[in-house]
C-alpha cells in the first residue's frame, strides 16, 4: 500500500484524460473476427515458462492478525495450488515495513503507536502466528525497515534474525519499501537522496544481515516505478547490488495502472488493452537489467489502483478481466511473479477475511480472475512436469477491446493427428457353407493298456536296541557312637541326734559317658543293560505297463461320403480405418515434432455495464455501484474464428462471466463460485466443448466484457 503524489502517480499510471465515471468511445470488434495463432513456437527459448507460483499475495505487516483469524486466505491459495501444483508466495511488508519496530519483550503480536512517530510494534508472537498459519511449502518474502537508520539499523537486523528463527517459511528479505518515494511522498530522506545513496545503505544493512544469517537471500529495489534519479535496475546493478555479491533470486518493482491518491481512477480505462500494453513496456529495460544481474524480475506489489484502491473500480468485475489481461501480458515478458496487494478492508483486496468496518466477509470479483488463470495454467494431470509458455497474439490494427494469448506446452511432442480422420467401415458378405461327412466301417485296430505289479526284491535288515536301567538300593548299617546321658543316683544318709536316729534318701543327678549303637542308611546305585535284537523284512515292488493290440474287422466293410449343404448367410464386420489428413485440409499445420499450442485465452473487453440492482451490490463491498454508472447499452456478442489448434480435436471451453464491468456480484467461471464465508469453491466447473474442424479452425461466441479459455487436453 502506498501514498503517492500526483506527479509520481502520473509517472507510473500514465494519467488518463477521462475523469471519474466519465466514459469515452472505444473501437469495437465487428460482429465476427478471425484470430490466427501459430500452432507451434518457432523459437521456444524466447517464450519464458510460467512459474507455478506466478500469482502470489502481498500483505501489510500490520494486517496479518485479521488475515490469520480465518482460513479464508489459505483456502483461496489452496485453489491455485491444487490446479497448478505451486503454492502462491506471500510477501509481508508494504508501507508498514518502514514503520516496524521489533520489541522482543512485547506480549502482543502487533500494536500501533503514535509516539514518538507512527510505528507498529511487533512481538515474538507475531512470527509464530505467521508460521502457524501458512503451510510449510509457502515461500515468504519478509519486509524490513530501511527508513529508520537509528543505531545503524540494529533493530532492522534484529527483526530479520527473529523472522529467520521463528518463521521457517521465510525465503527472501526486502529492505525498505518504495524507496524511490523517500524524498517526496514518505519524507524518509532529504532532497537529493538518490538511487546510489540507497544502494550504499542497502548494502550496509544486507551485509549486517549476512553476518548474522549467512544463508540469507534478498529481493532488492522494491521501487514504486518512478525510474528516476538512479532508481532503476540498470543503475542499481552497476553499484554492486547483484547476484554475484549477494544471494538475489529476484529484483522487485511495483505496478499500479491507476492511482487513487491523484484522483486518477476510471472503470472503463482499466480494461483498455492498448493502455496496458503501453504501461508494461516501461518495464522491458528493467526486466533485461534483472536478467543481466543473474536474477529474475518480480512485480512484488500490484493491483488495480494505488493508495488502497478505488471504490466502484477495484471492487468490480472489471478488475477480474484486467487481472487476466495484465497477468498474461506480464508472463509473456518473463515476469517471474506478481504479488497482488491486499488489506483487510481495502477496495482492491481479493477477499475480506472477516466483518470489519461494517463489511461482511466475502470474495471479491478479482479473485474470479485468479481462478480463471489457475484453470489456464492447470497441470494436464497430477504430478505433471508440464509448464506453459505464453505469447501475446498480434491483431490487425491492435484493437483496444480484445486481447488474445497463446499458451504452449514446454514439452516437445509429436502432433496428435493420428486421431484425425479416423472412421469405421462396415462390410457385408454372403456365404454358402457345405459340410462333408465320411461314414466308414473298415477294419480297425484297437490298442489297450494294462498296468501290472510284481515283486522286484526282498531285503532283510537287523536292528539292535539297547536299554539301560539304573537301580538304587538302600542298605542299613549300625554305627557305634559315644554319648553323655543324665543318670540319677540315690544314697541313704543317717543322722544321729539326741533322742534318736534320722534317715533320709538323697537323689543325685550326674552325667555319665556311655556308648550306644545307632542304625545308618546308605543308598547305592547299580546299572543294568538290556539288549533287544529285531529283524525287519522289506518288500520292493515294481510296476510295468503292458500294451495289448487287437485288430477288429467288420464282417461287411462299408465306406460312405455324405455332403450336406447349409443355407446362405450374410456376415457383417467392421474395421477402423485411419484416413490421413490431406495438406489442403490442415493448411500449413506442422507434422513434425514441436512445441504445440495447448491453450488460448480470448478477452472481449468491449464495454458493457449493467443496471441490475442485485448485481451492483455485494456483501463485502462498502456500497453498490451508482445506477447508470458507465455506458448503458445492449450487450453485444461476437463470433470468433480461431486457428492454431490441431484439426479435429475437441477443446474444453471455460468462460469468465459477470453481469457487467461494474457488477459487484453474480460472476462465475462456467458455474464455479466461491463461498462468501470460507472462500472455498462451491462446485466443479461445467465446461463446454467446441471442435476444431479439418482445416484447423474453431468457432465460438463471446459476449462483451467476457473471457474465454480454450484447452486442448491432448497436448500435455
Amino acid at each position: 500500500m502506498r501514498v503517492r503524489s500526483s506527479v509520481a502517480s502520473a509517472q507510473v499510471s500514465f494519467l488518463f484524460a477521462s475523469a471519474l465515471f466519465v466514459t469515452e468511445s472505444h473501437a469495437q470488434l465487428e460482429n465476427s473476427t478471425v484470430i490466427n495463432i501459430s500452432p507451434t513456437l518457432s523459437n521456444a527459448a524466447a517464450a519464458p515458462t510460467v512459474d507455478r507460483s506466478f500469482i502470489s499475495y502481498s500483505l501489510e505487516h500490520n494486517a496479518m492478525p485479521g488475515f490469520v483469524s480465518t482460513q479464508m486466505l489459505n483456502n483461496l491459495m489452496n485453489v491455485w495450488a491444487s490446479k497448478t501444483g505451486g503454492r502462491p508466495g506471500i510477501r509481508l511488508g508494504g508501507s508498514a515495513m518502514d514503520k516496524s519496530t521489533y520489541v522482543p519483550s512485547f506480549k502482543q503480536p502487533v500494536i500501533w503507536t503514535a509516539n514518538p512517530s507512527s510505528q507498529y510494534l511487533f512481538g515474538p508472537s507475531y512470527f509464530t502466528s505467521v508460521a502457524n498459519y501458512f503451510p510449510s511449502d509457502t515461500q515468504i518474502t519478509f519486509g524490513l525497515n530501511l527508513a529508520n537508520s537509528t543505531a545503524n539499523w540494529d533493530n532492522t537486523v534484529e527483526f530479520a534474525v527473529a523472522a529467520d528463527k521463528y518463521i521457517p517459511q521465510v525465503d527472501l528479505y526486502e529492505i525498505g519499501n518504495e524507496v524511490d518515494l523517500y524524498t517526496s511522498t514518505s519524507k524518509h530522506r532529504p532532497q537529493g537522496w538518490t538511487g546510489k545513496d540507497y544502494a550504499t545503505e542497502w548494502q550496509t544493512v544486507a551485509n549486517r544481515i549476512k553476518t548474522a544469517l549467512p544463508n540469507a537471500r534478498f529481493q532488492p529495489a522494491v521501487f514504486a516505478g518512478s525510474l528516476k534519479d538512479g532508481f532503476d535496475l540498470g543503475s542499481l546493478v552497476k553499484t554492486g547490488v547483484d547476484n554475484s555479491q549477494f544471494k538475489i533470486p529476484a529484483y522487485s518493482l511495483h505496478f499500479y495502472p491507476q492511482s487513487a491518491c491523484s484522483g486518477n481512477q476510471n472503470l472503463d480505462n482499466l480494461v483498455d488493452h492498448s493502455a496496458l500494453v503501453e504501461q508494461l513496456q516501461r518495464f522491458d529495460p528493467e526486466i533485461a537489467a534483472a536478467e543481466a544481474g543473474g536474477s529474475r524480475f518480480t512485480l512484488a506489489e500490484s493491483n488495480t489502483v494505488s493508495c488502497s484502491g478505488a471504490v466502484n473500480v477495484s471492487d468490480t468485475f472489471a478488475s477480474a478481466l484486467w487481472l487476466v489481461d495484465y497477468a498474461l501480458s506480464a508472463a509473456a515478458k518473463n515476469v517471474e511473479r506478481i504479488y497482488f496487494h491486499n488489506g483487510p478492508t481495502t477496495p482492491y483486496s481479493l477477499l475480506i477475511p472477516k466483518g470489519v468496518s461494517g463489511l461482511s466477509s466475502g470474495v471479491r470479483p478479482i479473485s474470479y480472475g485468479v481462478y480463471f488463470l489457475a484453470e489456464a495454467f492447470a497441470l494436464p494431470e497430477r504430478g505433471s512436469t508440464t509448464k506453459f509458455l505464453v505469447t501475446p497474439v498480434s491483431l490487425p490494427d491492435s484493437p483496444p477491446d480484445i486481447a488474445v494469448y497463446g499458451l504452449y506446452s514446454n514439452r516437445m511432442q509429436k502432433p496428435n493427428l493420428d486421431t484425425v480422420g479416423t472412421t469405421i467401415k462396415t462390410y457385408k458378405t454372403t456365404m454358402r457353407e457345405t459340410k462333408t461327412m465320411v461314414l466308414t466301417n473298415k477294419a480297425s485296430t484297437m490298442t489297450s493298456l494294462a498296468t501290472t505289479r510284481a515283486i522286484k526284491s526282498v531285503s532283510t535288515s537287523t536292528r539292535r536296541i539297547i536299554t539301560s536301567t539304573i537301580v538304587t538300593v538302600a542298605k542299613t548299617t549300625r554305627v557305634t557312637k559315644k554319648t553323655t546321658v543324665m543318670v540319677t543316683r540315690t544314697r541313704t544318709e543317717r543322722y544321729t541326734r539326741t533322742g534318736g536316729t534320722s534317715t533320709r534318701l538323697v537323689y543325685a543327678v550326674s552325667r555319665v559317658a556311655t556308648t550306644t549303637v545307632i542304625p545308618s542308611v546308605i543308598r547305592s546305585t547299580s546299572t543294568s543293560r538290556t539288549t533287544i535284537m529285531s529283524r525287519i523284512v522289506s518288500t520292493i515292488w515294481t510296476t510295468r505297463v503292458v500294451t495289448a493290440t487287437k485288430v477288429v474287422t467288420p464282417a461287411n466293410p462299408l465306406t460312405t461320403t455324405v455332403s450336406v449343404s447349409i443355407k446362405s448367410t450374410t456376415v457383417t464386420s467392421t474395421e477402423r480405418i485411419l484416413v490421413k489428413p490431406q495438406p489442403t485440409d490442415i493448411q500449413n499445420f506442422p507434422l513434425n515434432e514441436g512445441i504445440f499450442l495447448a491453450r488460448a485465452v480470448v478477452l472481449n473487453l468491449s464495454r458493457y455495464n449493467t443496471s441490475d440492482e442485485t448485481a451492483l451490490n455485494c456483501r463485502s463491498c462498502s456500497g453498490p455501484s451508482p445506477r447508470g454508472f458507465g455506458t448503458q447499452e445492449t450487450r453485444s456478442s461476437k463470433t470468433v474464428t480461431l486457428t492454431g489448434f490441431q484439426p479435429n480435436h475437441r477443446l474444453t471451453l471455460l468462460r469468465l462471466r459477470g453481469p457487467g464491468l461494474n457488477a459487484k456480484s453474480g460472476f462465475n467461471i462456467s458455474g464455479v463460485t466461491f463461498d462468501e464465508i470460507s472462500g472455498m469453491v462451491t462446485s466443479a466447473p461445467r465446461s463446454g466443448s467446441v471442435y476444431v474442424d479439418k482445416t484447423g479452425s474453431v468457432n465460438f461466441n463471446i459476449l462483451a466484457s467476457e473471457a474465454v479459455l480454450l484447452v486442448d487436453e491432448k497436448v500435455k
